[in-house]
Formats: structure tokens, sequence, C-alpha cells
């Protein structure tokens, strides 16, 4: 009897466990499904919200360069169909490649060699080769001459190791500048070179567009400071010092020369300061302007053409040596035409009538001191 009793006891819990059981595990089940269902709608909101701010990213973006473009671009008559690219991409910018291709595409349809946008690849190469060192060669050969080769005015670099350069040749009976190859880079850079080789002279003279204006700037140097003169309004600049005010200086240039290397090799002749041996120049007379974003991208625009002091054109026409000699494979007979020229006294060589420093509008003039170099944003150079 009590065997029985405690079987029925034991059936009788363990049916009440089921059953317990049995109601529970289907009320726990849907309440899983519909957290699993409200995590997913979640996910898949905040997947589209993200996308959404990523395409309107990449549209913002690409707004920003097509009215940089439009607002600085040099030649306007090239802008007539230009607000069609606007709104071209309106819905179409979904990825990184998708903001690349059309701005790419936007930009090449200016027809421009020197305008054109730079992935982050591109800008990354740039970035590496601002910072580069040993861009500059010096020595020394016998008879008291010099020698500087300068490859480069885009790396920061140049500026410090010219002057270092041209320390070493203060006592020297000549210089020769080599810019052969020298596909030019920054003006700032160019035009501090200068600087260090002049008492004083015009640099250069800019015509061009910034934020839809057109303007005039002009480059110069005095014994005291440098200036930049835009629009009748002149900010004073600190100067390089001259470091070989009175040394011949003899110019070396080919095909390869190019830009900002242009513009100062035209400088030092226009101002009497140099003459030039080799072969003409390559002829860009051109100014960009470089804007970086934070995405990593770049894009580099023409703004502007530039002149020689005496007022003549780069672009074109380049540079014509006052010597000309073409380069030979077996020896350099431009490098030994110069030496030849400067052990014979190149001060005899050189032109003894330099043309007038910019002329300056006294009366609108307004004057600012500064105790470090102004940043020209123009950059002229033959590399993209």
């Amino acid at each position: 009897m009590k065997s029985y009793s405690a079987l029925a006891a034991a059936i009788t819990i363990s049916v009440l466990l089921n059953t317990s059981q049995g109601a529970s595990s289907p009320v726990f089940s849907a309440n899983v499904n519909q957290s699993e269902t409200r995590n997913a709608q979640s996910a898949q909101k905040i997947a589209l919200l993200s996308k959404k701010q990523n395409d309107d990213a990449f549209e913002t973006q690409y707004e920003r360069v097509w009215q940089l473009a439009s607002q600085n671009f040099l030649y306007e008559e090239r802008l007539r169909n230009f607000e069609t690219w606007r709104s071209k991409y309106h819905g179409k910018l979904h990825t990184s490649v998708d903001y690349e291709s059309a701005c790419a595409a936007m930009l090449d349809s200016l027809t421009d060699e020197y305008t054109f946008f730079r992935d982050v690849h591109s800008t990354g190469e740039r970035k590496t080769e601002s910072c580069a060192h040993n861009v500059v060669a010096a020595k020394t050969f016998k008879n008291s001459i010099g020698y500087i080769k300068i490859r480069t005015f885009s790396a920061r670099a140049c500026v410090d190791e010219t002057r270092a350069a041209l320390k070493q040749f203060a006592s020297q009976k000549s210089i020769i500048l080599d810019l052969r190859g020298n596909w030019g880079g920054s003006i700032d850079d160019a035009f501090a070179v200068f600087q260090m080789l002049v008492d004083s002279g015009g640099f250069v003279k800019m015509v061009g567009r910034e934020d839809a204006l057109g303007y005039t700037e002009t480059l110069s140097v005095d014994a005291h400071q440098a200036s930049r003169t835009r629009d009748g309004e002149t900010v004073i600049l600190s100067r390089e010092a001259c470091i070989v005010p009175r040394i011949p200086i003899i110019v070396l240039v080919n095909g390869e020369s190019k830009s900002a290397a242009e513009m100062l090799a035209g400088a030092l002749k226009d101002n009497g300061r140099a003459f030039l041996i080799g072969e003409k120049t390559f002829g860009k007379g051109v100014v960009q302007q470089v804007w970086e974003f934070d995405n990593g991208t770049s894009i580099k625009i023409t703004s502007a053409r530039f002149f020689r002091p005496s007022g003549l054109p780069i672009q074109g026409v380049g540079l014509l040596p006052d010597v000309k000699v073409a380069f030979a494979r077996s020896s350099d007979t431009q490098l030994l035409r110069a030496i030849q020229l400067a052990h014979t006294n190149a001060g005899k060589h050189i032109a003894c009538h330099p043309w007038p420093v910019f002329a300056k509008d006294a009366q609108h003039a307004v004057f600012h001191q500064t105790n470090t170099q102004a940043s020209i944003k123009q950059s002229a150079s033959g590399n993209r």
C-alpha cells in the first residue's frame, strides 16, 4: 500500500513538472523571437543611417571639389557647362571608389593637364616627396667655382639645404646653379632661394582667379624685406639674407627645367644676376593651388599664369639660354662650358642692365609687418 502511494505521488509530481515545463516553454520562445526581431530591425536602421551618412559625406565632399574648381580654375571659358557637374552624381556616390571616380571625371572635363584629382595613394606619395632630404647637391671646382644642383622645389628641405650650400661659397669667384631636370614645386621655396642670390629685384608676376575673383600679384625683394603685392595691397615679409650678392652666377637649364625652376632662372636673368647656359626650358608658366582633404584625397587646380619681371611670359615659350649648348651623353658638355665661362671671368657675361622692380601703387599700398614668411598657397610644379 505504501509502495502504491509512493508511486502515485511520483507520477503526480512528474506530470505536474511536465505540465509546468510544457506551458512555459512556448512563452519563452516567443519572447526570444520578438527580441531577435527588434534587434535585427534596430541593426538595419543603424546600417541604413550609417550608409546615408557616408553617402552624404561623399556628396558633400564632391560638392566642395566642384566649388573649388568653379571658383578658382583659371580658364573661365571652360566653365560654361560646369554647372551640370554639380548634381551629376546626386544619389550615386555610395563608396570611396564612386567619389574618387566622380571627382576625377569632373576635373578631367576641364581638359587641363595640370588640373586633376589625387586619390589617397597619390596624395600620400606627394606628402612623402615633400619630406625628402638631400635634394640639393654642392661641390667646388678648381679656380674657386662653386656648383649647386637643386633637384626640386617640392621638398621642404630645399631652402635649408640651399642656404647651407651657399654659405660654403661666400668666398668663391663664381657660382654655377644647376636647374636641369628640376620640375619646380613651391613658389615660396623658389622665392626664398632668389632672395639668397640678390640684393633687390622683382621675382614674378601672377595673374589669376581666386574665390571667383581675378587678381594680380607680384613678389619682390629689397635690401631689407620681401613683399607680396596683390591688387594694390602690399604685405611685408621677412626675407632670407642675401648670401652671395656680388658673385657672378651661371644657371644651367634644359627642356626639363619647368615652372618654379623657370621662374627662378627668368628672375635671375631679368635682374642682371645670371645668364643661362644649356637648352630651351620646358615652358610651363601656370600656377596651381592644392587642397588636401580630411579623407586623405586632394586636388590640384590651375589658378594663374605667371610672368617674368620683364613682363615676358613663360607659358608655351620657355626661356632661351644665353649660350646654347646641346647635351652630350659621353660628357656633360653643358657643365663643362659653364665651368669654362666661369673660369674666364663670368662677370663679363652677365647683363648689366636689369629690368626695374615691379611698380608699386604707393597710394593704395597697405603694409603689414610679419615675423615669418607668409604662406603662398600656390605651387608651380610640372609634377602630377
